[in-house]
């Protein structure tokens, strides 16, 4: 069976995510609450989710390794692991910059570098790094979510010039306000957002074009707007 990786895949997006691929792949996955793991562990059984904190350099190389030894190959990668922290630039604590760009940036940086061998020696592969439309533009409470969302997002430029000649598909999603915990309690309707699993339905298909295609960037938004 193909294996397909998925950062923070307990809820969410990251979570709709796997339960799409599942149909396909076999699911290696991390997240960093202990509780959600046990919880989706339990209601899959075939699914490998593992207890990593990506932001450290050291739990990410740890946990590419576990991948490279358990399973020796990988079909996709799919940087996904976020959070959302609002704040504005000059008056956010320091600590808001450091969380968000090591967990946007630093994660998906460490673990795509430690998984890449298996990608080469395989000639083929896809890498997808969920961004926001946050990278796109500045807007009120953005602060260094945003910032850190348009360095992943300029990482994934890179990536994808930097590993066609291995015939490795690249492609970032750039989403814009979805339907997940982050929002609930919010004064908006959930027909409003985007439904995760439109998210895992964009993945299936990038997942599934030919190898001499790929879609490099991509711009997801609820119907009516923005939020």
């Amino acid at each position: 069976m193909e294996i397909a990786v998925i950062t923070g895949c307990t809820r969410g997006i990251g979570y709709a995510i796997a339960c799409r691929l599942s149909e396909r792949y076999k699911i290696v996955g991390c997240a960093t609450n202990p509780d959600n793991i046990q919880r989706v562990r339990e209601r899959h059984a075939g699914w490998d989710i593992q207890l990593h904190d990506l932001r450290h350099k050291e739990e990410a190389y740890r946990f590419a390794a576990y991948i490279q030894h358990t399973y020796g190959k990988l079909s996709i990668l799919v940087n996904n692991a976020g959070l959302f922290r609002p704040g504005n630039l000059f008056q956010e604590p320091d600590e808001v910059y450091e969380e968000m760009l090591g967990v946007h940036l630093s994660a998906a940086y460490y673990l795509t570098k430690g998984v890449l061998p298996l990608f080469i020696a395989q000639n083929r592969g896809l890498i997808v790094n969920i961004s926001s439309i946050a990278a796109l533009g500045a807007y009120p409470g953005g602060g260094s979510y945003a910032v850190a969302k348009a360095g992943l997002l300029a990482f994934s430029r890179n990536l994808r010039f930097q590993l066609k000649q291995y015939g490795i598909a690249v492609s970032a999603l750039l989403v814009g306000a979805t339907w997940t915990d982050s929002w609930r309690g919010s004064p908006y309707p959930p027909e409003r957002f985007i439904p995760p699993e439109a998210v895992a339905e964009i993945v299936w298909t990038l997942a599934h074009l030919p190898s001499t295609a790929v879609v490099e960037e991509l711009i997801l938004r609820p119907m009516q707007g923005d939020i």
